[in-house]
């Protein structure tokens, strides 16, 4: 599930240029600029670029506990983990429960959803995103696992248990999903489970687990709006991620 056609290796260099781009804050030069579409194309290479997330984030907390305590260390590293990603998925995560919180028709819902204010469900359900990544992680004797592990998954399962999904006429996530080919699906099976047995039977039980909440919020999605968008994967990314942490967690 992992090979890839290397015939033409430039390609691939420009999907993970493409990947890093759109996923973290790092600026990568692409020519010409990638619709959405070209974006959902290099969809293999996001859990590629989630390991290189957590394993910078995994060296920031090495380099943080030197001179701290494992507790204390563990809130720069989450606050890098924001930085590093931009944000990009806690946005999505906010404006799904502002929209899937309110007790108003779907056409209602669907406004919310494009709004950018934060509101209340939003607050509520990004401090309680937060503090349950920064309390796994503290909870945990090695946490460098969990957080190399959360994003690889997290980036693997936004593709995984979206693919095939419906979306609106409008929006990126469309293009993006409609540009998701099988391979790339594939390729995100073998590397997750590569990047999982490093953390044994629960890095295992953690892409069970974290697929089926996936494919859960996905579902949820549609029975609120009817079809799944850009802030739905971004939610589901994150979903995954404490997901991922909780198992971990488990003695």
């Amino acid at each position: 599930m992992l090979l890839l056609d290397t015939s033409r290796p430039e390609n691939y260099l420009r999907d993970i240029k493409i990947a890093i781009g759109f996923l973290t804050l790092i600026r990568t030069s692409v020519s010409p600029t990638p619709d959405m579409r070209q974006v959902g194309n290099a969809a293999w290479a996001f859990p590629v670029v989630g390991l290189f997330i957590g394993i910078s984030l995994a060296l920031f907390y090495g380099l943080c506990s030197i001179f701290l305590p494992q507790s204390v260390a563990i809130l720069p590293a989450v606050i890098l983990w924001v930085v590093i990603t931009g944000g990009l998925h806690l946005d999505g995560w906010t404006d799904c429960w502002d929209a899937f919180g309110a007790a108003v028709p779907t056409e209602r819902r669907i406004e919310i959803l494009k709004d950018s204010r934060l509101g209340a469900f939003g607050a509520m359900a990004l401090v309680l995103l937060l503090a349950t990544k920064v309390v796994t992680l503290m909870a945990m004797t090695s946490p460098a696992m969990g957080i190399i592990l959360a994003p690889v998954l997290g980036r693997s399962m936004m593709i995984l248990a979206s693919k095939g999904a419906g979306t609106s006429g409008s929006g990126m996530g469309r293009g993006f999903l409609e540009g998701v080919e099988r391979r790339s699906c594939n390729f995100c099976w073998g590397f997750s489970i590569l990047i999982a047995l490093f953390a044994g039977l629960m890095g295992l039980l953690s892409i069970a687990v974290s697929y089926g909440a996936a494919t859960w919020f996905r579902r949820f999605a549609e029975s609120r709006i009817g079809f799944i968008n850009g802030d739905v994967l971004g939610s589901i990314c994150e979903l995954v991620e404490v997901t991922v942490l909780i198992i971990l967690c488990i003695k």
